[in-house]
């Protein structure tokens, strides 16, 4: 085989190579962390005071798992007044997957989200709630 042919072969493997690259990559999506990313970047500051707030209750809340539904978990001493609320359900890779919930305590202090709302898999969970003009937010991290 002579130097020709061996050149034609090596471009006709290169060009092919690079168009299945373009095809490729049109066909990956890229979600972005949040659509607003730049509103949440400017009250960064006001989350890192929230979770501050949140501190001593960050780590009495759980959240377990049963066979239909989800459980998130205070602790009995938990006696704040929630005036507002949201559990929010972020899945890193994709965007799609991602769900938010009221924040709507019972009065054993838990909330209970049926489970086949979901895919299976890694969730980030963050609970922001307002309590007497204080922001508290935390974040856990399970898998459904």
């Amino acid at each position: 085989m002579n130097w020709g042919w061996r050149i034609t072969i090596f471009l006709t493997l290169f060009i092919s190579f690079i168009m299945y690259m373009v095809i490729y990559s049109f066909g990956v999506s890229s979600d972005l962390v949040a659509e607003d990313y730049y509103n949440q970047e400017i009250q960064y500051q006001e989350n890192i005071e929230a979770q501050k707030n949140a501190l001593h209750i960050a780590e009495q809340v759980f959240i377990k798992s049963d066979n239909n539904e989800l459980n998130i978990i205070f602790p009995e001493s938990f006696n704040m007044n929630v005036e507002k609320g949201d559990v929010s359900f972020y899945r890193p890779n994709n965007a799609k997957l991602d769900k938010s919930f009221d924040l709507n305590l019972n009065q054993n202090n838990i909330q209970s989200i049926d489970k086949s709302m979901f895919i299976k898999g890694a969730y980030k969970v963050t609970i922001q709630f307002i309590s007497k003009g204080e922001t508290y937010l935390f974040n856990k991290e399970i898998s459904i």
